[in-house]
């Protein structure tokens, strides 16, 4: 994860049970599969900027195929667990809101994967994007992904208290559900969400609260950096969907894959 956060998550991110559980995941997810195909053909020809790195997921896929890599995260502790996975490739610790190290136009993709940048609140996350353009060269590629407004129903649901058959399971259930409502009192009164931060448990309440957005939200957020060819699409599908597609508004899915483009020079 990249990104000036509070202290209790750069705490979460440097501690080693959360840098073994980023280390695990070897995968891509689906729209990262549509995006590596689609890339294929001019991998080779491209300089790459991974943010948010963590322990080196998408680092296993992409960085063996770009002319040029360089994986970055605000964790010193996943940086140095990359750098012994993967010591052919260049790290760095390094904040998504300010890419001081880039030069203006440096990158033809910038990638920030796994919702990294919903550590960020409105304000430092597009301060994040205006700086992914800036290293963009003219038609270069943005790629990140967000959690989802319209699958807040679901937290909640999720925290809500259940008695269940067992003295164990009910006490739990209680307690987390104090624990959430404690950090998210008014959020029953601001739904449904457009855009905000919600303490969604991750990592049992050890990170801070992440920003969530509906992807209409989203796509407006693009539109008025100026990016072009906008497309979305959900952590559960191959397929991309054009940024205006009426569908989106009402999308439901965890997490958004956002996918957009600098325009070329006139």
């Amino acid at each position: 994860m990249t990104g000036l956060a509070p202290d209790l998550s750069r705490s979460a991110y440097e501690s080693p049970d959360i840098v073994a559980l980023y280390a695990r995941p070897d995968g891509l997810q689906k729209p990262e599969q549509t995006l590596l195909a689609q890339l294929a053909p001019s991998l080779g020809t491209i300089d790459m900027l991974d943010i948010g790195v963590g322990g080196g997921r998408t680092t296993r896929h992409f960085a063996p195929l770009v002319r040029t890599y360089l994986g970055i995260d605000y964790s010193a502790a996943m940086i140095e667990h990359c750098r012994q996975e993967f010591p052919s490739f260049r790290f760095a610790v390094a904040d998504a809101r300010r890419l001081e190290f880039a030069a203006d136009e440096s990158y033809d993709f910038v990638l920030f994967s796994y919702n990294g940048i919903d550590h960020l609140d409105r304000h430092e996350r597009l301060t994040a994007l205006n700086e992914m353009r800036r290293v963009l060269r003219p038609g270069g590629l943005m790629v990140f992904s967000s959690h989802n407004a319209n699958y807040l129903p679901a937290i909640t649901d999720r925290f809500r208290f259940r008695v269940h058959a067992g003295l164990r399971e009910t006490l739990r259930s209680f307690k987390w559900s104090c624990v959430f409502w404690a950090k998210n009192g008014l959020l029953q009164y601001r739904m449904p969400l457009a855009a905000g931060r919600v303490h969604d448990g991750t990592h049992s309440f050890r990170s801070s609260a992440l920003y969530y957005v509906r992807p209409d939200v989203g796509v407006a957020e693009l539109r008025r950096l100026g990016m072009v060819d906008i497309a979305c699409a959900g952590n559960e599908s191959h397929d991309f969907v054009p940024g205006d597609d009426p569908r989106l508004p009402r999308d439901s899915n965890p997490w958004i894959y956002y996918m957009s483009r600098k325009p070329e020079q006139a």
